[in-house]
């Protein structure tokens, strides 16, 4: 849920973890960079994060992020 102050968590630059889990099965995990903040999605804030290598980038809602 967004925060109560109402602004996302990480800001750009910030390195997060990532855990994408689907029905208990782990599809993909690792240290990304926020690269861009987006609006709330079903009360989430979503983010365009990269890996740190550069190869993948993903839209993850704040809840996914560690």
């Amino acid at each position: 849920m967004p925060s109560a102050e109402g602004a996302h968590k990480y800001k750009i630059g910030r390195r997060v973890a990532f855990n994408l889990t689907v029905s208990g099965a782990r599809l993909e995990t690792g240290s990304f960079e926020v690269t861009q903040l987006l609006p709330p999605a079903n009360g989430d804030f979503q983010y365009r994060v990269k890996s740190l290598d550069g190869r993948v980038q993903r839209i993850v809602l704040e809840s996914q992020l560690l």
